[in-house]
């Protein structure tokens, strides 16, 4: 069963809502993970353990940033063109 273009725009836009929302959650526990073990350093490396969870913090940034632009998009009526077109 096809859905007519306003619903799926709709459900869309919830899906991208909840997509953000992982991001953000992704960023926010990954910066209270690294600062909970920031104090520990990593064995021969002399680096903090918080480093470690720096990916996590800097992928969820980027989940955010992705989903911003396709909200965007959808409330525009637009497309998003992928960079490597």
């Amino acid at each position: 069963i096809l859905l007519p273009e306003s619903a799926r725009n709709r459900i869309e836009l919830v899906i991208h809502v909840l997509v953000a929302l992982f991001g953000a959650a992704m960023a926010y526990n990954g910066t209270i993970l690294g600062l909970s073990v920031m104090e520990y350093k990593i064995p021969n490396l002399n680096l903090p353990e918080g480093v470690r969870y720096v990916p996590l913090v800097i992928s969820g940034v980027l989940i955010v940033l992705f989903s911003i632009e396709h909200i965007i998009a959808l409330l525009r009526g637009e497309e998003v063109e992928p960079s490597w077109h």
